[in-house]
């Protein structure tokens, strides 16, 4: 029964672990396309977007609240989402190789 319940929280911790990490890569990737974005429009759009900032829709504000974050703080955030998805693949592959122990015998 022990074995059955360390096992469940093994998978359990390897699906959190794994969920936070494609969570965050897909932070992440969305962050880059948005600055990309925001970089590929005409200097005086972006201009013009950040005076209006507050007439804005969301995904605009979103957009340049993205170009704002330093490029480190991006990289550190893959960083940290890639350590994520290899903590929970290898929760997720203990979990595969643990096995019941044998039984003592009793003589």
């Amino acid at each position: 029964m022990l074995f059955r319940l360390a096992r469940a929280f093994v998978l359990l911790m390897a699906g959190g672990l794994l969920g936070c990490g494609l969570l965050m890569m897909g932070q992440v990737h969305s962050l880059h396309y948005l600055r990309q974005e925001v970089r590929d429009t005409f200097f005086l759009w972006r201009g013009i977007g950040k005076i209006t900032f507050a007439w804005q829709d969301d995904m605009t504000k979103a957009a340049l609240w993205a170009d704002d974050i330093p490029e480190s703080v991006l990289r550190e955030w893959e960083h940290g989402a890639w350590a994520f998805l290899a903590l929970g693949a290898l929760a997720a592959l203990v979990a595969a190789t643990m096995r019941r122990p044998k039984p003592a015998r009793r003589g």
